[in-house]
């Protein structure tokens, strides 16, 4: 794509137009330009983009959207560089073969990555990079895709009802994926009934449809595929191992068993929500799974590290009560002293302490030897805990980290996890430079 043919797209003008240059990608943050760029600077609470343009003018960007009549060169004149942004993705979109919408409450960024590791080995693929998954990161994904990609899979995240109706009107997605609901962010969505209906719209979208079984009684996808213990795509005899998680996929006569070399137990539902595209792709739904043995998990979601005599599992990305609910369903499965690192679960709003109460419970019943707590939510599972020998509450990371070296001799595991707000892998951190 030039300049002369963005500026059509958008129903632009030219501002100073010097030459009609190529654009090799666009970008919204003017620290991050590079050479080829065309910057688009977008309105803020706090900050307005358009007073970055200069800025990356001068990094090589090879032109800007404004609102404004500027002088720079290679400027395009629009009413609103937001839906400008928009129209960009949706052109690039619409030249797709064809692109497939994820969301959940917790697993769409692993199941992201697992489906973009199989699909590549088929065909081209672009996917969602990172977490750029809400309203504006949505559009600039697809408005990076390559051009003449066979399949984009892009993750769609949400705060509130509406959302993701909102961010389906722009991707238009061909294959809706739903990989859980839980009560992550119940806190904006109202209710865990409005969480329901909030992720269910990524279903007002496309033409194929996959789901956990256990979710269809909620929704009325169109040509769905299940996945699940009695699923259309039946996942079984999931298992943590030495070195991974093992389990089997079956549909119909066929089926496979795999190893992945991560510890999680959920990544083999991720990987039913796989095979489901897969089968709407016209792809053997399970002869393609096999490449997944030598797939590895992105940093900070159940990466694994070996740290002296620790085994440590840093799923410190995220958190909420169904994500933490599969952490302690790990620990419980392997064998060893097993330590849970665990920081609050935010935007939980008015549910926060019983939701917190309730993973306590969930704790107290569990086969985990020590229980490491930080921030003010965990207090309350600190309290579910009876056995306070087995639990400590700690108001500094770093006093978590020297308190996990005095069990340096049990040679344990050590699974690290928390909200992104609560950061714990500072933890891990301090870790490596005490363990240096």
């Amino acid at each position: 794509m030039d300049l002369a043919q963005l500026k059509k797209i958008v129903n632009g003008e030219f501002l100073n137009l010097v030459e009609n240059k190529k654009i090799n990608r666009f970008e919204i943050d003017s620290r991050r330009v590079k050479e080829g760029d065309f910057f688009i600077p977008l309105k803020g609470q706090n900050a307005d983009g358009h007073q970055y343009i200069e800025d990356a003018i001068e990094k090589g960007a090879v032109g800007y959207f404004s609102e404004k009549p500027l002088n720079f060169k290679n400027g395009i004149l629009v009413k609103d560089t937001y839906q400008a942004l928009v129209e960009v993705g949706k052109h690039k979109r619409n030249q797709v073969k064809a692109v497939i919408g994820i969301t959940g409450t917790s697993g769409k960024t692993s199941t992201k990555e697992l489906m973009n590791y199989v699909l590549s080995n088929l065909a081209s693929t672009y996917a969602t990079q990172g977490n750029y998954n809400n309203e504006i990161g949505v559009p600039i994904t697809l408005a990076n895709t390559p051009e003449n990609i066979d399949f984009a899979i892009i993750e769609m995240g949400a705060g509130k009802v509406g959302d993701i109706d909102y961010l389906g009107k722009i991707v238009n997605q061909d294959i809706s994926v739903l990989v859980s609901v839980g009560h992550g962010h119940v806190g904006k969505f109202g209710s865990f009934e409005n969480v329901i209906k909030g992720k269910g719209e990524i279903f007002n979208y496309g033409d194929y449809s996959v789901l956990p079984s256990e979710l269809k009684k909620f929704y009325n996808p169109k040509n769905p595929i299940t996945y699940g213990e009695d699923g259309d795509i039946e996942i079984r005899d999931i298992k943590i191992v030495e070195d991974g998680t093992v389990g089997v996929i079956k549909y119909k006569n066929d089926k496979i068993e795999l190893k992945i070399p991560v510890y999680n137990i959920g990544v083999f539902k991720n990987i039913g929500a796989v095979a489901g595209v897969l089968y709407h792709l016209g792809y053997d739904p399970i002869k393609n799974l096999e490449v997944l043995k030598d797939f590895k998990s992105s940093s900070q979601r159940g990466e694994i590290i070996k740290m002296g005599n620790f085994t440590i599992i840093d799923d410190s990305y995220n958190a909420n009560p169904l994500s933490v609910k599969n952490a302690i369903d790990i620990l419980n499965s392997m064998e060893g002293f097993k330590i849970f690192v665990l920081g609050d679960m935010l935007e939980l709003g008015e549910y926060s302490q019983e939701l917190h109460r309730e993973i306590g419970k969930l704790l107290n019943a569990s086969y985990i030897d020590y229980i490491m707590l930080y921030g003010n939510e965990t207090k309350y599972i600190f309290e579910e805990i009876d056995d306070k020998s087995r639990v400590k509450h700690f108001d500094n990371k770093d006093n978590i980290a020297e308190d996990i070296l005095k069990f340096s001799n049990y040679q344990p595991v050590v699974l690290v996890k928390g909200s992104r707000g609560m950061k714990m892998e500072d933890v891990i951190l301090k870790l490596r430079v005490m363990l240096k």
